[in-house]
This record gives structure tokens, sequence and C-alpha cells, in this order.
């Protein structure tokens, strides 16, 4: 018959039992149940695996940008070129700003540091008191749980005393290379001291370790500690001056947008950038293996969805003279080409929603998980108790409509070489 012949509307009811029949019937009848549920299993493993992978990398990636911004600023705004009192009031200005959450002047110098016969170069932060306690990394570490914060001491004598006193904070990679806890004195050593006639004299001052703190990060726990504003603007020999102001935001991850709107209230004598400007390439190789990874695990769901091809050139080839029977009777190619795709499309949604289903149970239960087979895992490496998984709905709908997607095309090469088989042909030798 002509393929013009009008027939019932596209993907309806017998079209569909067409398919499931097709699908449930075994193969020594012609049929690829066996191919069908290895395809199934294919795609379900391969999905499951990139909501899985996807998921601890994104929990990796943002505990490790919470522990870099719970203690960096989000926007930097050097103020050196400005003087004290206009630098303080650029602090009122940009806290007033919509999405900042503060605003903390601060002074920065490296020191070496001795204790003990020991020593270490590192860098100092010279802040408010309020705006220490205010940090993220200190504020996480009231969870019990967390692996930052204060580890000993407290900020009770911090910023207390003449001119700021003499307490200060270590952080903890600074204090076990000096051998120092609470209480006891390290000597600060600058090449920053006072002016006189036979050049700068290097400045030298004990002071005393009044807390511990865990940045959550090696590199920020190895080379800083704090000292209150008004003793580091003296010990630098920077008395009345501002040489940062540091910003954090609501949301960190807009800091590129703010850079705009704090430049243009800062001024043309100050440099603003955003923290991905500090360390370009860490942040750039953490969105480049998000993307490489996306790409590489997409591919291994294609790779499982090609099972699907090979079963259904094998159905196409057994049901040859059924296809032949059915054009006789009326069904028209583009029917017959809607059946196998309904067959493949059925395939890869099963074996989507599988993946879907059992890759969200694995993230939600990875603790679970993990004390069931017993991960190695060492806190004090990844100061972390728990493997990280974050899930993410968007990155779900991604591989749930790729692999929905993938499946649809992989069918269509053996549904349109099926919708163009010749009844006479294939009932020639019937």
């Amino acid at each position: 018959m002509a393929d013009t012949q009008a027939g019932a509307g596209a993907f309806s009811a017998h079209e569909f039992t067409i398919a499931g029949r097709y699908l449930r019937t075994k193969r020594k009848h012609g049929g690829v149940a066996m191919i069908a549920i290895i395809s199934v299993v294919g795609i379900t493993l391969a999905v499951m695996a990139l909501i899985s992978v996807m998921s601890i990398m994104n929990g990796f990636r943002n505990e490790l940008m919470r522990q870099l911004l719970g203690f960096q600023p989000h926007v930097y705004v050097d103020t050196r070129f400005i003087p004290g009192e206009g630098a303080e009031a650029l602090v009122d200005q940009l806290e007033a700003l919509e999405g900042v959450e503060s605003a903390n002047p601060v002074v920065t110098g490296q020191v070496m540091a001795t204790a003990g016969g020991r020593d270490a170069f590192i860098q100092i932060l010279a802040t408010h008191p309020d705006d220490l306690a205010q940090l993220q990394a200190i504020r996480d570490g009231q969870d019990p749980m967390s692996r930052t914060g204060l580890t000993h001491g407290d900020l009770s004598e911090f910023g207390v005393g003449r001119n700021g006193g003499d307490v200060i904070v270590l952080g903890q990679g600074v204090a076990r290379r000096l051998g120092v806890n609470v209480g006891d004195d390290v000597t600060f050593l600058t090449a920053r001291g006072a002016s006189g006639p036979f050049g700068v004299t290097p400045r030298r001052k004990a002071y005393r370790v009044g807390a511990i703190l865990a940045a959550g990060v090696s590199t920020i726990d190895n080379a800083v500690a704090f000292m209150p504003l008004e003793q580091g603007q003296i010990f630098f020999n920077r008395e009345g001056e501002i040489e940062m102001v540091q910003v954090r935001l609501e949301d960190p991850s807009r800091a590129g947008e703010y850079v705009a709107p704090v430049q243009a209230i800062s001024g043309p004598n100050t440099v603003v950038s955003d923290y991905t400007s500090s360390d370009p390439a860490l942040f750039n190789a953490l969105q480049f293996e998000r993307t490489a990874m996306r790409l590489v695990m997409a591919i291994v769901i294609a790779i499982a969805a090609m099972n699907i091809i090979s079963g259904l050139v094998m159905l196409v080839k057994n049901k040859g003279r059924d296809i032949a029977i059915l054009r006789t009777m009326g069904m028209t190619r583009a029917s017959i080409l809607r059946v196998f795709l309904i067959v493949g499309a059925s395939i890869g949604m099963i074996g989507t929603l599988l993946g879907v289903v059992l890759g969200t149970l694995f993230v939600l239960n990875i603790g679970w998980i993990q004390d069931l087979v017993r991960v190695p895992w060492d806190p004090d490496v990844y100061y972390l108790y728990r493997i990280p998984a974050d899930l993410d709905l968007g990155e779900v709908a991604f591989v749930s409509i790729f692999g929905l997607v993938v499946s649809l095309l992989v069918t269509l090469p053996p549904a349109w070489r099926a919708a163009q088989l010749d009844p006479v042909e294939a009932l020639r030798y019937e």
C-alpha cells in the first residue's frame, strides 16, 4: 500500500503495543530481550556514575571554595594611594553597597618569626578584632565537627591594651613550625622599620600567642598570622594608613560582578580585584576539571547507548517478515519508524531513570556507604570527616536529558533501515 494511506495518529496505542511485544520477545523468537537488558544496565551504570562523580566533584569543589573563601576576602581594594581618613570613609561606603556582607581595613607585611631557635617567614594581616572574629573560618569552627576555627586559645585578649596590645593569632602550621603554643612568645622581625639618618632600621618585637587558627587550607595555615590593626600600623611603619580594604559578599560566586561597582565607589586612586585574580591558575583548573569530567562521563553514556544500535539492528533483521506483513496491512513507513524509535527510546528511558534514581540514592547516602565499605579517609589530610557530595539538580537534569537524547539518536539509523524495508523483497523467500 502507499505510504500516504491514512491511519492512526503518530505514536498511537498500536505502535506502543508492537514495540512492547518486540522488547519482551525472547531471542529464540527473534527478539532482543537479553540485549535490551544489557543496554539498560549499561546506560543505568553510566548515568549513575556520571551523577555520582559530578556530585562528589561538586562537593570537593564547594568545600574547597568554602574553606578558601572562609578565610580570603572576595574583593580586594588597594588603598595605599589614598589617605587613612579616606580609606575609613570608603569602608562605610562599601558596607552600604547592596550584597556586601562586610568591608574590613587591613595592613599587611612579611616578617621573619623566631621562637626557641626556630624561624619562619610568614605573612602578617593586621585587622580589627571584631573583623577577625567574623571570619567565616572562625565562625565555622564553632561547629564541633568542623576542622577549621580556633584550635587553641581564644580572642578575648586580641586587640586589648595600649596600641592594640601584644597578642597575636598564629596559623596552626606556623605554630607547629615554630614549636609554640598559646601563651608562648614569638619575635617578629621586619625590614619595614623606622627611617633614620643611616636609612631604614629593621624593627624587632616580641608578641604573645593568644590563639591558634586552622583555616582549613595548608598554604594559609603554614604562612599567616594576625595582629591588631593599630599594632600592625605601628610595627610596619604605616601609622594612620590602611593598605587594603577586604570586601566579603553575601554571594561569593558574584565577586566578578562587584569589581566595577566597587571601583566606581573607591575612585581612580585604588586598584580593585576579585579572589579569582589572586590565583587564576587554581580557579581556572577547577572549572576546566569540572568541564572535562562532564565530557568524559558523557562519552561513557554515549558508548553505553551504542548497545542499543546492535540490539535494534538484530531486531530489524529478525523481524523483517513481520515488518513486511505490517506494511502490506497498511502500516506506513513513518509508523514503522516510530515503532523502532519507541523500542530504542524505551531502553534509553528505563536505563536513564534507573541511573538517576540509583545515582541520587548513592549521593544522598554516601556517608553511610563510606562507613559500610570502610573507605580509607584521613581527616587530618583532607580536613573533612566525610567524602563531600553535593547533588546539583541542574546536573541531574543535564544527565537525564543527555541520556534520553543519545538513546533516541542512536535509535534513528536502525529505525530508518526498518522503515525503508521493501515488503516484496522481505517476503520473496518466505
